[in-house]
């Protein structure tokens, strides 16, 4: 039997370093795009945050010489918000209209109350960073019982609104405003 050397010259050990350096290469550009892509997401989430909106609504109600009661969104956040859907629950009602809503407070209310009514649903309005806008309204005259039919209005909001980048999140008055994502 003959001993078989291999003969290895210069040039197979210039070859061989050469496909080890290529292939180090492609695993070095692998690791590079996924570095690119990591930054490109976090890029992304900064471009949407500088334009994050945070609506915050507030049912309030005040006592003086006469009964009133307000809801009023206001765009806590950065950038503008937009508003997708909003809905009144009146004591379990849906309210569509201003005509439900006058024919609904006009069943608790005394007629010498001289009942003053303001109602705009926000759907479509946008809302820019620091603006407030009142969509409930409710002047009355305080009369006998008054604060017992007061205690008695169950006024629900519920409002869907979105950022420029169509991220959109629902607050509701009964949750405290927790933050959710609506559709």
């Amino acid at each position: 039997m003959s001993n078989s050397k291999l003969n290895l010259d210069r040039s197979d050990f210039l070859s061989l370093a050469a496909l080890l350096l290529s292939i180090m290469a492609l695993f070095v550009s692998i690791y590079e795009a996924r570095i690119l892509k990591q930054q490109q997401e976090i890029m992304l989430t900064q471009e949407k945050t500088s334009v994050w909106p945070y609506l915050d609504g507030q049912l309030s109600y005040e006592y003086s010489d006469k009964i009133r009661i307000r809801y009023t969104l206001e765009n806590k956040g950065i950038g503008p918000s937009k508003i997708r859907r909003m809905s009144l629950m009146f004591n379990e009602k849906q309210i569509d209209n201003y005509i439900e809503l006058v024919d609904s407070l006009n069943r608790y209310f005394p007629d010498t109350t001289n009942l003053g009514i303001s109602y705009m649903p926000a759907k479509g309005d946008v809302i820019s960073a620091d603006e407030k806008i009142e969509t409930l309204f409710i002047e009355s005259k305080r009369f006998p019982g008054d604060l017992e039919t007061i205690r008695d209005l169950q006024l629900h909001f519920d409002v869907c609104y979105c950022s420029v980048y169509d991220d959109c999140w629902r607050v509701r008055n009964e949750d405290g405003g927790a933050l959710e994502v609506c559709e």
